[in-house]
């Protein structure tokens, strides 16, 4: 009787066993996914590389980046883009004309594009975790940067010579609810920009 209980009494135990493991099979299975950020910065550049292009030597810039992640590290890879505007020493005008034939006298502005891709890691501090402590390495380079009138096909337009370059990034922030707030300091080691002060703000989605 007690032959025929063994194997019984072991399924029983494996039956009642598998919930547990199929739990701890699911915590380890590796997840991913993409995180969205906006973002404003002020930037500064280099006074040499901004006078020669009749630019003050201060710009800002509105962006935002999506950001993936694994729940197996700290690391985290951003690709973003970001609008810079810069301020302009050597404006000029020029009289345009509509698709309907009307003309009017516009000034020019003078912004860029700039792209830019960084990755490290994000360590967690403080009560339940909800202050971080981010450490990144980036690249940046920038496109269109160009002194004309907006939205005007055959206008006159400037390059400017700004470029961009590899930096490195330290941040602090708040996990808020749903999304976290940081403030960053970006430091460029190549290109025409010195620094950039950032104000983020991002969640998951």
């Amino acid at each position: 009787m007690f032959t025929t209980l063994k194997p019984l009494a072991l399924a029983s135990c494996l039956i009642a066993l598998s919930p547990f493991a199929l739990a701890q099979s699911d915590n380890n299975v590796r997840q991913t996914g993409w995180s969205w950020s906006g973002h404003v910065d002020h930037i500064n550049i280099d006074k040499q590389a901004a006078a020669e292009q009749w630019i003050e030597d201060t710009a800002v810039a509105i962006g935002g980046a999506a950001e993936y992640y694994a729940n197996d590290s700290e690391n985290t890879l951003s690709l973003g883009a970001s609008l810079l505007f810069y301020r302009d020493n050597a404006e000029f005008s020029q009289y345009v004309e509509d698709y309907w034939g009307d003309e009017s006298y516009e000034e020019s502005d003078a912004n860029a594009l700039m792209l830019f891709a960084e990755y490290g890691p994000k360590y967690r501090f403080g009560r339940d975790n909800m202050s971080f402590f981010s450490v990144r390495g980036g690249v940046s380079g920038i496109l269109g940067s160009e002194r004309s009138i907006s939205n005007c096909r055959d206008c006159y337009s400037e390059d400017i010579e700004i470029d961009g370059g590899v930096y490195g990034l330290i941040g602090i922030g708040q996990t808020l609810g749903s999304i976290d707030l940081s403030l960053q300091f970006q430091q460029y080691l190549s290109g025409d920009l010195d620094n950039t002060l950032r104000l983020k703000i991002s969640g998951a989605f």
